[in-house]
């Protein structure tokens, strides 16, 4: 793979696959995700037999890089450097309680409003899903859980799956829905 025109297609391919991703770890890291996809792509190019499949190569390269850089980026977060130079350093603020909520369908939610709804919502499964379900987060592995309840471990893997899209397609829906996220009268009762 040989010429300015095919590595500036590239660099195009690869900004043109980041637009679709809205988050704001990849608005920042962009330039730094491109340029090494097109690095990785690159070094790929020369086992490369057919180069028309070089634009789904970069998607897919590209889409790896994004989701590497974005869980880097979560952890660089978590996080914190201390400078030890500074006097204040050695006795650090004790810690401010922080209002938990978690991030639902775009929306901040109180963790609260999430646990008294969990139940409802679990609910609304399948018994056989919503033990297996339950089952797996309390930490059994999926062949455990496969002999358990007599079912092939594939069949445990995507009836599990299937249940976590059910369950966070509700909770979505019910964020979306309720514009106030505090009990309503009709839920008190």
């Amino acid at each position: 793979m040989e010429g300015i025109e095919t590595w500036e297609w590239v660099t195009r391919q690869a900004r043109r696959t980041l637009r679709c991703f809205k988050d704001r770890e990849t608005y920042e890291e962009r330039d730094d995700i491109v340029q090494d996809a097109c690095v990785l792509v690159w070094e790929w190019a020369d086992n490369l037999n057919d180069t028309a499949r070089l634009g789904a190569a970069v998607h897919t390269i590209v889409k790896r890089q994004r989701s590497r850089s974005v869980r880097a980026s979560k952890k660089r977060r978590r996080t914190k450097l201390i400078d030890f130079s500074e006097p204040a350093a050695m006795h650090p603020p004790a810690p401010v309680a922080v209002d938990s909520s978690l991030s639902i369908a775009g929306k901040p939610v109180p963790l609260v409003w999430a646990k008294g709804r969990l139940q409802r919502v679990m609910q609304g499964l399948p018994a056989l899903d919503r033990q297996l379900l339950l089952g797996f987060h309390e930490g059994f592995c999926c062949a455990e859980l496969a002999s358990r309840f007599g079912r092939s471990e594939d069949c445990v893997k995507t009836r599990i799956s299937r249940a976590r899209r059910r369950v966070r397609t509700v909770f979505e829906d019910l964020v979306r829905v309720s514009g106030n996220l505090e009990e309503s009268e009709l839920e008190k009762k």
